[in-house]
């Protein structure tokens, strides 16, 4: 197995996880109550989900060459690809938009709280900084992990493709005539 299959196999149980994880998560706010915001984030993830499940099916496949894949699995790979390296996208550009402007959004808050609250959130000001440097840290992760990911799958998919018109072609052999 090379080094890109086994990253490969790897990056599609992490994001399997991590997003399976979310989901859950959302949809019990939906149940609680917080039904737009999580109906609009299990949209989000969702795709990112199908995505890795899809890529599981081809990582299958191409391990095992008896294991035919679904006709709509590589459309849905590509079509689920594409906006899972969108989505990534997102996560990364969220990354990069909270470390501009976490200054800018500390003083925001700092203006709606009174001097108490001030004064409190001067004290925690450290761990708020570290839980933001965090949250940054994991949300580029995750979101290059979901880029890769969809990347890897695509290229896959691709040779996946080219074994199968490899497959299709019927050699005549007939060396009597």
């Amino acid at each position: 197995m090379s080094f890109r299959f086994k990253l490969f196999k790897g990056l599609t149980g992490t994001t399997l996880f991590i997003t399976g994880f979310f989901l859950l998560m959302n949809f019990t706010s939906m149940l609680m109550g917080a039904f737009g915001q999580g109906l609009v984030s299990i949209v989000m993830f969702g795709g990112v989900f199908i995505h890795s499940i899809l890529s599981a099916y081809l990582q299958r496949s191409l391990q095992e060459p008896g294991f035919t894949l679904k006709e709509n699995t590589p459309g849905g790979i590509r079509i689920m690809g594409g906006y899972s390296i969108l989505i990534g996208s997102f996560l990364i550009i969220g990354a990069v938009a909270i470390s501009v402007y976490k200054d800018l959004y500390m003083k925001e808050v700092s203006a709606q709280m009174s001097d108490e609250q001030i004064r409190q959130l001067d004290s925690m000001k450290g761990l708020m900084d570290k839980v933001i440097t965090g949250m940054q840290i994991f949300l580029f992760l995750y979101g290059a992990a979901i880029i890769t990911n969809a990347l890897l799958s695509l290229s896959f998919l691709k040779q996946w493709k080219k074994r199968e018109e490899d497959k299709d072609i019927d050699i005549d052999l007939d060396l009597d005539a």
